[in-house]
């Protein structure tokens, strides 16, 4: 599966799922846009893919910013050229209660990025995806399916990436444009925080999960590389479990 040709983009591409579906579609021969709120570290991770042989160059983005997104979209199209594969990776995660001090806070942040990011990402980039018949992948969640205590934000917020993801699907269809979702499981990143990383947490995991083990971001990779391809081309509105069955069970 080649990308040769195309340009990507990935939001929230320093660290994690982000820098290695990044590096997946390096890879495979894509010139890939890396972005992330941590300029500096977007920074690292595309000197990271240059090193190996790809082509990335990083930008300093926050995608709940809308004219952000419009002005990197215009700058994206006249520097490298037209993007046909937008990763709408970037997330957050506020564990907590929502009779919490301070959870209509989080609540508006999480929304904010986490479904407010790929609706203006989807609409800054959309005239370069017509154009070039492109693909889009969002990332949303296990959580989009089953909720969880603790985490009523974030799984409205995956819910709401689903559907964003069929919707597009469906109305974008006609313009050659595939719109799919990736919901990844348990998944071995930085996005949990380390205090919640505790021993029960860890075996409630691999109970619930068949294949008893977390998953790694480069397993995500290998999905988002083939979304991005023509071996996809008639595949979209998918929502991809790549859980280690954890759903199935």
């Amino acid at each position: 599966m080649r990308l040769d040709g195309r340009i990507a983009i990935v939001t929230g591409a320093a660290r994690g799922i982000g820098r290695a579906i990044a590096q997946g579609l390096a890879e495979a021969g894509a010139h890939v846009a890396l972005t992330d709120v941590h300029r500096d570290e977007a920074v690292e991770a595309a000197q990271a893919i240059a090193g190996a042989g790809g082509q990335a160059a990083p930008f300093g983005l926050d995608v709940s910013d809308a004219q952000a997104c419009d002005a990197l979209a215009a700058r994206l199209e006249r520097e490298i050229g037209p993007v046909s594969i937008l990763v709408n990776n970037a997330g957050v995660i506020f564990p907590g209660r929502i009779d919490d001090p301070g959870a209509k806070e989080k609540w508006d942040r999480t929304l904010a990025i986490n479904v407010g990011g790929p609706f203006n990402m989807c609409r800054a980039f959309y005239p370069q995806l017509r154009a070039t018949r492109g693909a889009v992948i969002n990332l949303a969640s296990i959580r989009s399916f089953v909720a969880a205590p603790n985490a009523a934000a974030y799984a409205a917020s995956k819910g709401a990436v689903m559907q964003l993801t069929r919707a597009l699907a469906v109305e974008w269809g006609g313009d050659g444009i595939r719109v799919n979702a990736i919901a990844p499981g348990f998944i071995e990143t930085t996005l949990v925080p380390d205090h919640e990383k505790t021993a029960e947490r860890e075996a409630a995991i691999l109970a619930r999960t068949p294949l008893r083990r977390q998953g790694r971001p480069d397993e995500i990779a290998g999905t988002a590389v083939y979304l991005a391809s023509d071996a996809a081309r008639y595949v979209s509105g998918a929502i991809i479990p790549v859980d280690g069955a954890y759903l199935a069970g």
